[in-house]
C-alpha cells in the first residue's frame, strides 16, 4: 500500500469494526534504495511490527532498531516514532495497531495500567526480547496469525485474534526480567482507573492532587498513598512524566514555540517547563528537536 509521508502528529487509527479495536495490515516497499524517513507520529494504540522480508529501520526518540526478516518490535502507547526502508532489497512487514484497553476484560484489570502505557513503557521490552530469540519467533508467529485471521475472517476470527493477543501478552510477562509489567490489585486498579483518565484529559491545564482526589471523593492524603501503591510512583512524578511525554510529542509534530508548548502541557511558567524538560531529557527543548529532526543517517 502507498505510504503517506505528509507530516502529522497524533495518528488516528480507523478500525474496520469500531467494536473490535485492532488494525493489522502489510506494507510493501519495492526494490530501490531509500533513506527518507516517514514523519514523526504517535498514537494511543500499541504498535507491533513483524518484518517478513528486507530491512526496516524503526526509530524512537531514544533508540533506533534495524529490523530484518523474522524480527519484531513493539512500540508502547503514545511512543513517538518514524521509520524508513533500509538498503536496496524489497521490504515487506506487518503492522498491527491495537487498543489494548479494549482487550483488557475485568479479569485482566491488574495489568490494565501496564499494557495501556499508564504505568509501563512497552517499548522497553525490545531490549529484553533481544535476549530471547525463541520468544521473538513466538511473537512473530502470533502477529502473522492475527494478520491471517483478520484477512480471511472466518467465523469466530475475533476469538482467535483475542487469544493470540492474550498469548502475546503472556509471552512478554514470561520474559519480563526487568519487571516492566507490575500487576495491580484488581480493586486498586478499579479505584485508580478514573483518576488516570482524568489526568490524561487535564494535561493541558494546571491541577493539583487535591483537584483529582476531590473529584473522586477521596481524602488527598489517602489518595496519594493509594496512587503510589498502584502506580509505583508519586502522583506528582506520574503527572510530570505524562506532561513530558505530551511535550515530546508536540515538539516534534507541531510548529509551536517552546512557550506555547509549555502552556499546552499545563505550565504557567515557561521557565519551570524548561527546567523540568532539561532535567527529564538532559537537553533543552530546542536541542531535543534538533537532535531528532537531523539524525546522522
Amino acid at each position: 500500500m502507498p505510504v503517506n509521508l505528509t507530516t502529522y502528529d497524533k495518528e488516528h487509527v480507523d478500525y474496520e469494526d469500531p467494536n473490535f479495536r485492532i488494525k493489522i495490515w502489510t506494507i510493501h516497499y519495492p526494490s530501490q534504495p531509500s533513506d527518507q524517513y516517514g514523519p514523526w507520529h504517535y498514537h494511543e494504540e500499541v504498535e507491533l511490527i513483524a518484518v517478513l522480508q528486507g530491512t526496516l529501520t524503526m526509530e524512537t526518540t531514544h533508540i533506533s532498531y534495524n529490523l530484518q526478516a523474522g524480527n519484531v518490535v513493539m512500540l508502547g502507547s503514545n511512543e513517538l516514532h518514524r521509520s524508513h526502508k533500509h538498503g536496496h532489497d524489497d521490504l515487506l512487514y506487518i503492522v498491527c495497531h491495537v487498543d489494548m484497553a479494549a482487550f483488557m476484560d475485568p479479569s485482566l484489570l491488574p495489568y490494565l495500567a501496564a499494557f495501556t502505557g499508564r504505568s509501563a513503557n512497552l517499548t522497553q521490552f525490545n531490549e529484553t526480547l533481544r535476549k530471547y530469540p525463541t520468544s521473538i519467533q513466538v511473537i512473530h508467529q502470533l502477529i502473522h496469525q492475527m494478520l491471517l485471521d483478520m484477512t480471511i475472517q472466518q467465523r469466530g476470527y475475533e476469538l482467535s485474534i483475542n487469544a493470540s493477543l492474550k498469548k502475546l501478552m503472556y509471552t512478554l510477562i514470561q520474559i519480563d526480567d526487568a519487571h516492566i509489567i507490575k500487576p495491580m490489585d484488581p480493586q486498586l486498579a478499579e479505584k485508580l482507573r478514573p483518576a488516570l483518565v482524568y489526568i490524561e484529559q487535564q494535561l493541558d491545564i494546571s491541577f493539583q492532587i487535591a483537584d483529582v482526589s476531590n473529584k473522586l471523593n477521596y481524602n488527598s492524603s489517602y489518595f496519594a498513598k493509594l496512587f503510589k501503591k498502584g502506580m509505583g510512583m508519586t502522583f506528582t512524578s506520574y503527572v510530570q512524566m505524562r506532561r513530558m511525554k505530551r511535550a515530546e510529542q508536540l515538539l516534534l509534530t507541531e510548529a509551536w514555540s517552546v512557550t506555547e508548548i509549555s502552556g499546552k502541557v499545563g505550565f504557567t511558567s515557561p521557565a519551570q517547563f524548561y527546567q523540568l524538560f532539561k532535567r527529564h531529557f538532559g537537553c533543552s527543548p530546542r536541542q531535543f528537536v534538533e537532535k531528532r529532526t537531523h539524525p546522522k543517517l
